[in-house]
């Protein structure tokens, strides 16, 4: 039922939503979110005056930046998990799924995607700090829920409620299940190469791999950084 579920919503954002025809009788299709993303990242790059271009000496500037505190991150430290998090699957097996059904070309249209994105990302981190707010414990906390909470106002409530639903989900699911799978994966192919593990003892390595790889995240999110 959960992939069931996860199909219908699949196809109804990505399936082809309109058939643009191509010269010699093809055809292209485009998807609910390329119609929706693609103007989206247009309109704040217009808007935000080409950032990434503009402000690209300002963003290795401030890579130079120091920790406010003992227990804080320096900006190049935020640069660098910043990254970490967002390097993953969609980065790494995307990348061979799209030059392999697309060509080099897919390579350029990538880049073009990459240079939109990051002016729509811009703009999102932009209004999670905005609009951010501070919890009982005195610590701010901030993110898209926040900024439609306290951006749109109080009848638009449930899309922020969905939103930390849905994002609690994809933590789940495509953060942590995904992506710990695929770690466990590449290393029992190697176990495996070099007969270290078999079929029967590869359940084992699987969850010796999730205890240790739980460990090292409880180490860094317990370890006091903020």
């Amino acid at each position: 039922m959960i992939i069931q579920v996860i199909s219908t919503i699949y196809n109804f954002l990505w399936g082809d939503l309109i058939q643009i025809p191509l010269p010699g009788g093809s055809s292209i299709g485009i998807s609910l979110l390329i119609l929706l993303l693609i103007p989206t990242g247009i309109f704040f790059t217009i808007r935000t005056r080409f950032l990434p271009i503009r402000l690209f000496p300002d963003m290795l500037r401030a890579l130079k930046g120091t920790k406010s505190s003992k227990n804080s991150l320096s900006s190049f430290q935020s640069l660098i998990i910043s990254t970490a998090t967002r390097v993953g699957m969609g980065n790494l097996v995307g990348v061979v799924a799209a030059v392999s059904a697309g060509g080099a070309g897919a390579v350029f249209w990538m880049w073009i995607s990459a240079l939109l994105g990051m002016c729509t990302k811009f703009a999102e981190v932009t209004l999670a700090v905005h609009y951010r707010e501070k919890n009982e414990q005195g610590d701010w906390v901030g993110g898209p829920m926040y900024f439609i909470k306290n951006g749109l106002g109080k009848k638009w409530m449930f899309l922020a409620y969905a939103f930390a639903l849905f994002g609690t989900l994809a933590v789940f699911g495509t953060g942590n299940a995904t992506q710990v799978n695929t770690i466990t994966a590449a290393i029992n192919s190697a176990l495996l190469n070099y007969n270290l593990v078999n079929d029967s003892t590869i359940r084992i390595s699987c969850l010796i791999i999730g205890i240790v790889i739980a460990v090292l995240v409880g180490l860094i999110l317990l370890g006091g950084i903020k």
